[in-house]
This record gives structure tokens, C-alpha cells and sequence, in this order.
């Protein structure tokens, strides 16, 4: 056996230890497992779930009454042509992942609110069913993708409301070009699945300042993904709110609002080529590793918590300690999650 084969076997071997592998033969979409219906889900709150606090912000519920309707995960571009993207100030949730080329995409997931237009919608990847199942059963709009990577949706337990089986819910905006004009509206994905059970807690929150030796007051986070996309958190006082920047450019949302974040969660991450060719240039995927441990930033109210995230499996909400194993807190609000590559750069700025 050649070197380079070997290296192939590793690398898948690693990749089926921790995913729900699809089938090597590529194959065509599977219909939603979920009865498809056209009207809107109820909004009573579940028994089993606090009518006072939103569980993925750990903010007061709107009205005093938590939604009694599932996670809903939309995937957004991040290319510069898909910028300004909208729906995304609305999230509770947005993951930024690593993908091929050397860019990021945007997994926004939103439970207490929606947004009437959210996008532009993207195809999936590997790494969506690995973040998402711990949302439990969470609905998932995307725009196509790989048919390994479709299939992986439609085997898993996110509801799969895939815009080439629903595309009468999607639109397209006659103001931008294919593929970064397709939105949607979280009313109509909501609209498909009639489950009433919100998802679990992803984060521990609290309002007291945190302290300790693994806190340090900071400026401002340097993320540098790659050598086209350097993205900075910088610390705004007055707001109480972590702003997002392209290098040193403002990201924008659609609405001409800098999008913003109550918490910024940098999680380092080893990554591994995907066995399946991406995009039309050839490029393979990139799987980023999410379930084992590894270097930790949480970014809350002016200061850095340094530790780790933890995660047994795919199904377990991911945890972050400190190094002597005390749940990091977050302040309540919206949080954005960084999944940082371990050969990328990172960079605080002292406060």
C-alpha cells in the first residue's frame, strides 16, 4: 500500500468515528421524515421547559412564554458575494464554519425569534448534522449540496426542509445573482414540522461578572481563518456587545446594522479533508472535528475566559470549562460560535 493511500485510510477512518457516515455510492434526496403540513405551529409554551427564559439566549421569553417549537437552523454564505446577509441580528445561534476555498459558512439557528427574510441560503456540508444534533431535532434549511452530504441530513434527526423538496417556501431576489439570491422566511420552514418540544440548553448563563485567573480584560479577537478572511470581535463598551469585523471592515448586516453578539465562543479545532469532491473547482471538503476536547475562548462582557469545550458525541451539548473543569457562564444574549481551525491564528488584544 502506498503512502498516500494510507493516508486516505486515516483519514476517513477518523471521520467515520465521530459522524453518521452516509453511504460511499452517492444517492438521491430522502423525503422529511415529519408529516409536512401547511399551517403554523402552536406558540404555548412545553411543560417540560421554562415559560420565563429563551433556551438558546438565556434571555426572558417573549411574552413570558418560551415557543413551543423546535430549533430551527438555517445555512447562510459568507462569501463576499453573499454579504450583506440578512436574518442573521435575529438569531439566537450562528455557528461560522471552515469550508473549502478557504471561506467560512454561517449556520444561524433561531427558537424564541424568527426573521421574516433570512440568507442567501446555502448547501450543506459534513460538518451541519455534526453541530445540529444537539438541538436534538431541529428543522434544517439548506440548499442542496453533495449527494453524500444531502443523504447525511436525511438519515439524521433534523427535520430536512431542503429548498429542492420545498422550494415553494424559498424565494429568489431579483436584486443579486445566483447562487446568493435564495431566502427564506423562518415562519414557513417553522410552518413544515409540527413539533412542540423547544431544544436543550446549549450554553450555562449567568449575569455576575466572572473572575478568576482565567479571565483577562481584552479589546478585540483576531480570527485568522485563512489568508482572504481575517475576522475580528471588538469590544464596544457603550453597547455592552461584541462587534464583528472583516479585518477592519464593519460586516454589515442587510439592514445596515453591524451584526453584533452578546457572547463570541472560539473553539479551536482539528480539521481533516472530507473524502468527497465540494465544488466545481475541485476542492475537497473540510471536516472540522467537533466532538473530543480542545482549546477554548469565551469572549462575554469586555473580558476572555480561557478553557476548553468538551464533547463526548454528536448527540451531547458541547461543554466549556475552565482548566479546573468549572462551567464557563455565559452573559445572556445571542451567541455567535467560532469554529477556529488549531493551524489557523488567533489573537487577543488586551483590554
Amino acid at each position: 500500500m502506498t503512502v498516500a493511500a494510507v493516508v486516505v485510510v486515516v483519514v476517513v477512518g477518523a471521520i467515520v468515528l465521530v459522524s453518521r457516515s452516509p453511504s460511499p455510492t452517492p444517492v438521491g434526496r430522502q423525503a422529511s421524515k415529519r408529516s409536512v403540513n401547511g399551517s403554523a405551529p402552536p406558540t404555548t409554551a412545553a411543560p417540560s421547559v421554562s415559560t420565563a427564559v429563551c433556551p438558546l439566549t438565556g434571555t426572558p421569553a417573549p411574552g413570558g412564554v418560551v415557543p413551543a417549537r423546535p430549533a430551527l437552523a438555517v445555512k447562510i454564505g459568507n462569501n463576499p458575494a453573499a454579504r450583506p446577509q440578512s436574518g442573521l441580528s435575529k438569531a439566537d445561534v450562528v455557528f461560522e464554519v471552515p469550508i473549502e476555498g478557504a471561506i467560512t459558512r454561517l449556520i444561524a439557528v433561531y427558537q424564541c425569534q424568527g426573521a421574516p427574510v433570512v440568507g442567501p441560503v446555502r448547501s450543506t456540508r459534513w460538518i451541519d448534522v455534526q453541530l445540529l444534533e444537539q438541538l436534538r431535532h431541529p428543522i434544517f434549511g439548506f440548499a442542496g449540496g453533495i449527494n453524500p452530504d444531502q443523504a447525511l441530513v436525511a438519515s439524521s434527526p433534523l427535520f430536512d426542509a431542503n429548498y429542492f423538496d420545498h422550494y415553494g417556501l424559498y424565494h429568489r431576489s431579483a436584486a443579486r445573482y445566483a447562487p446568493n439570491n435564495l431566502y427564506v422566511a423562518t415562519s414557513s420552514l417553522w410552518a413544515l414540522d409540527h413539533s412542540t418540544t423547544p431544544p436543550p440548553p446549549l450554553f450555562r448563563y449567568s449575569t455576575s461578572a466572572p473572575s478568576g485567573a482565567s479571565v483577562s480584560t481584552v479589546a478585540s479577537a483576531d480570527l485568522g481563518y485563512s489568508g482572504i478572511l481575517e475576522v475580528t470581535w471588538e469590544w464596544q463598551a457603550s453597547s455592552g456587545r461584541w462587534l464583528r469585523f472583516y479585518g477592519s471592515t464593519p460586516a454589515d448586516g442587510a439592514s445596515g446594522a453591524q451584526l453584533s453578539a452578546a457572547n463570541v465562543v472560539i473553539e479551536r479545532v482539528n480539521t481533516v479533508p472530507g473524502p468527497y469532491v465540494e465544488d466545481s473547482e475541485g476542492a475537497y471538503g473540510v471536516h472540522s472535528i467537533t466532538v473530543g476536547r480542545g482549546a477554548a475562548t469565551v469572549l462575554r462582557n469586555g473580558v476572555a475566559i480561557s478553557g476548553f469545550w468538551e464533547r463526548s458525541s454528536i448527540t451531547q451539548v458541547t461543554r466549556l470549562v475552565t482548566a479546573s473543569g468549572k462551567t464557563i457562564e455565559l452573559t445572556p444574549g445571542n451567541t455567535w460560535v467560532e469554529l477556529v481551525p488549531n493551524a489557523a491564528s488567533v489573537s487577543l488584544t488586551p483590554g
